[in-house]
Order: C-alpha cells, then structure tokens, then sequence
C-alpha cells in the first residue's frame, strides 16, 4: 500500500503549460514522427511527477486529456483515407460500379463520417478539459457531490477541497487516489455518499482472421446516494482490488460486489433504492454510536458530570471514578454521583443519576429516573460491595442503565455541599409534544406515551403532520421537524445537543422517513447532531 503526501520531488519536469508548447512544437516540425517523441516526454513526466502533485492532483488530471488530442488527430487522419476511397469509388465509370464492391463503399463512407464525429469530439474534450478546467468533467463530478451544486465555488477551490484531502491523507493504488473524504479516479466521489462498490475483472475474447484476441477488462466502480455510477480503469489486478478493500474500510456498510453485480445493483427500482438506504443509514447510526461508545470508553465520556462535595468536573474518566470509589470504601464515609446529560432509556424509565454514598459498613447505590410517559422524579437503591458498585458505574460509564430488579424505592436525594446529601425536591416533568396538522389544528400534549410520539412520526411521512415538536426539558432534550414543501420535499429538521460547555442549536435537512426516525431515536441517544450535514445555529437562539 503506498501513500502519498503530495510534497513532490520538486522537479517539476516539463511543467504546464510549458509542456504543451513543446508537444505543439514537435507535433509541427516531425508531424507522425513526433508521436513517440510526445509519449516518452510524457512518460518521464509522469515518472518526476507521478500524481500531479506539483501542480494539484485535479488540475493534473484534467491536463492529461489533452492526450486525446492524437487519438483524435488520428481519427481524423484515417477518416480522410476513407473519405478519399469513397471519393475516388464516386468518381468512377458505369463499368467499374458495375464490378464496385458496394459493402466496402460502403463502410469507407460511413467510416469516414464516424471517425469526423469521433475525432472532433476527442479534439473538443480534450481543449475544454484542459484549457477549460472549470468546465471539464471532473469538476462537475465534484459540483454533483456538494449539497447545492448550483452554488458551488469556483473551480479553484473544487479541486482544492479534493487536493488538500489527498495531500494530507493521500492513499494511492495505480490510477486512484483515496483521502479521508474524497476520492479521485476519472470522476469524484465524495466517501460519505458512496452506496456501491463494485470490482470489474472480466476477460473478453473474439476471433479475428488471424486468430482469437483476448482483452481483459479491469475498472473499480463507485456508485453514490444519487445512484450515479463512476468507473476507472486499471492495470494491476493487485491495485484494483487493494482499492476497493480500503474504501471498504471506508464505508463498510456499502454494498460490494463483482462483474456484473453492479449493474443489478444500479438498476434497482425506486422502492428497492430507498429500503437499502433506509438500512445503510441505520448500519452507520450504529457504527458512529459504538465508535462513539469506545471512545468515551477510552477518553473519558463527554456527556457526564462528576460531583463529589466541592468538586465538579464533566472531564469523567474511569481513573477518577475509580479512585473516588476507593476512597470511599477505605474512609467508610463520602459520596459521589454521575449525572447523565442525556437520559438513558430503560423501559417506561429515563435514568438521569447514578449515586453512591459509603457508610453502614458498605455501599449504597441510588439510580434517579424519570417515568418514560411523564411524573415526579424517582429512585430506587441497593446495598452493594465495591467489586458490585464499580460494576455498576463502569456500565453506568458505558451509558448502559442499570438492572433494577429487587431494588428497593427509595427518596430523591441530592448531595450537598459538605458532601453528605439532602432530600430533593420533587420534580413534575415538563416532557412535551406539540403537533401542528396540515390543515392548521394545533395540539399540545404535556403526558403521552412513546405510541403518540409513534404516531406523529407517521404523520411526518404521510404528510399529516406540518410540525411536530417534542421536548424533553430535563435532558436538554428539544427536536422539532418541519415538513418540506413542493419545491423542496425534505423536512427541516432542529436539535440541541447538550455539550460539556454549553447547549447547543443544530439545524439540518433530510428526507421525511429519516426525519421520522429521528423523532422516534433522538430522544432515546440513538442520534446525535452534530457534523458536516447540520448547520451550527447556537447564536442566532440567543
């Protein structure tokens, strides 16, 4: 596996465009003969600059059709030859047409014309690609990535996105080039939108007058969100396949194949489209929420807050509980608590709080929940050893709630500042749902059951609802999702996400089923706001 950082060799061998003038040049003084000429140059520049770094990888990319100049030179050349036969075949007597081979005038005349269409295309893409790199293939493959190709920026800093990307995390396999977010091969492709990816191996054989000619194909295609399909082709097996094993990695939850897989994959109907998209898109909820569960694991977790007496820290890591816990179990007195920033749902319970308090010899654990349908704050306990108590905390850690099965009720109590603990008032739940139908009836519900909140993402769907807004005050919990319209069908969808630092606003569009999934997940943990598809709107709340 080679990687690529795009620093250069700093040879900068035959450089654009000096590198097309000499070409032109050739081309003029040797004619024919400076085709050869023209391909070696070409090869010690590809060999001093072997992805483009020098220049940019896109830029590079589109210069290198300007190679499509000889071929389309050459067409036109043997077009001419065929245009001069059918000429010289029109130009004869009665008596040679009635000996003409009437097949060959023919194919000499409608070769001729093929081979004009043929040649002055390759001649046209290969000057807009590269004098016209604004217009060139490949930046329009990147426009078609972005949210809003109509207001994408200039092609500057296209292709600076993908350069920069592959620069600094620049992966390469023969013709292919594969950084963290991008990936460059005859087209674009943005990783986060691939659905396919697909491995050609094919050998292909036909017989000729001299024999049987065997060809063998060898290309990697990449199919997207929008089910347009991107191939390119290589030459090593080897590279082809190490290709598409990293973007595996990539995106695992892609659907992989060979041959002629790709084909059925891409013919999908529209109904089959969405089911697979539905599912990749919760594989990947799930993925980014265990990469998310082992990395609080490994640093800490983000949405606990630590209180024991004076002190009071969100930076939670198992060390610190650990210890704390230690110390509780060797003085015989102390207390602690983690108090989640995000419920985490059990059942009918939404546990917020996890205590333990040291005295009577051992450990009392406290869980405080919230009744799932609505109620007074609550609690149950149990008396527990240190190997039992960390047990619990470790999992309370993981955000897993606790087994409460045998444990008693017990009164909400909270810590205080002398680090004993005081009975809590008790607290009603300002849960709420409120509902905005399409014929403009409005509801609030301040005590519902998860089937209502069930049934308004339903509505979302269906087009029954307008807006539905659920908010649950006590996790900084709040989701309001807004139904597109004709000219934009997706809904709008709003968030917080209650950060160590402060709460935050977040703000994003998406189809109505996946809308609906949010309203059923989000306040379950199952998603999180947050990355390069929301929009960060915290200021413009306050």
């Amino acid at each position: 596996m080679k990687k690529e950082k795009g620093k250069g060799n700093g040879l900068g061998f035959l450089r654009w465009p000096w590198n097309a003038v000499i070409y032109v040049l050739l081309a003029v003084a040797l004619r024919l003969f400076a085709i050869p000429v023209i391909l070696i140059l070409m090869g010690i520049q590809q060999k001093n600059n072997p992805h483009g770094a020098a220049e940019g990888y896109c830029l590079s990319r589109t210069r290198k059709k300007l190679t499509w100049l000889i071929w389309g030179a050459l067409c036109l050349a043997v077009a001419v030859c065929l245009g001069a036969v059918f000429s010289v075949g029109l130009g004869q007597d009665r008596a040679y047409w009635e000996t003409m081979d009437y097949v060959t005038l023919a194919v000499s005349g409608g070769g001729a014309v093929l081979l004009v269409l043929l040649g002055v295309w390759l001649c046209y893409v290969a000057v807009r690609d590269a004098f016209f790199p604004e217009k060139s293939t490949l930046a329009q493959s990147i426009r078609r990535q972005l949210p809003y190709p109509e207001e994408a920026p200039p092609v500057a800093e296209l292709f600076a996105m993908v350069d920069e990307d592959l620069k600094a995390h620049g992966q390469w396999f023969g013709p292919v080039g594969i950084g963290q977010e991008w990936v460059l091969g005859d087209g674009v492709n943005r990783i986060d939108r691939i659905r396919g990816i697909f491995v050609t191996n094919e050998i292909h054989q036909h017989r000729t007058e001299t024999g049987v000619r065997t060809r063998r194909e060898m290309e990697l295609v990449l199919i997207d969100d929008r089910w347009q399909r991107t191939g390119t082709g290589f030459n090593s097996l080897n590279d082809l396949e190490a290709a598409a094993d990293c973007l595996a990695l990539r995106v695992p939850e892609a659907r992989r194949g060979v041959n002629g897989q790709s084909t059925d994959f891409w013919t999908m109907n529209e109904s089959e489209r969405e089911s697979f998209e539905r599912e990749f898109r919760q594989r990947r909820n799930l993925r980014a929420s265990e990469a998310a569960r082992q990395e609080s694991l490994r640093d800490g977790p983000q949405d606990m807050i630590f209180l024991s007496g004076q002190e009071r820290t969100s930076r939670v890591t198992l060390e610190l509980v650990e210890e704390r816990l230690r110390q509780c179990l060797r003085d015989g007195t102390g207390q602690f608590s983690l108090t989640s920033t995000r419920p985490v749902p059990a059942g009918e319970r939404l546990f917020r709080e996890l205590r333990v308090a040291a005295g009577g010899g051992g450990l009392l654990v406290t869980a405080v929940f919230l009744p799932a349908s609505g109620g007074m704050e609550q609690c149950v306990e149990r008396r527990a050893d240190g190997e039992t108590a960390l047990e619990l905390v470790t999992g309370w850690l993981r955000r897993e709630a606790p087994d409460v099965a045998g444990w008693t009720p017990g009164r909400v109590r909270a810590p205080d500042d002398r680090g004993g603990t005081r009975e809590a008032p008790r607290r009603e739940s300002r849960a709420k749902l409120y509902l905005v139908r399409t014929n403009g009836l409005t509801e609030t519900h301040t005590s519902f059951t998860g089937e209502d909140v069930e049934v308004a993402a339903e509505g979302l769907v269906d087009g029954a609802y307008q807006t539905v807004e659920l908010t649950h005050p006590e996790g900084y919990l709040w989701i309001r999702i807004t139904a597109g319209d004709k000219l934009d069908a997706r809904c709008t969808v709003e968030a917080t996400r209650a950060d160590p630092d402060k709460l935050r606003f977040f703000r994003t569009k998406m189809p109505p089923r996946q809308a609906a999934a949010w309203l059923l997940g989000y306040p379950h943990g199952e998603y999180l706001p947050g990355g390069k598809e929301w929009k960060d709107f915290t200021k413009q709340v306050k």
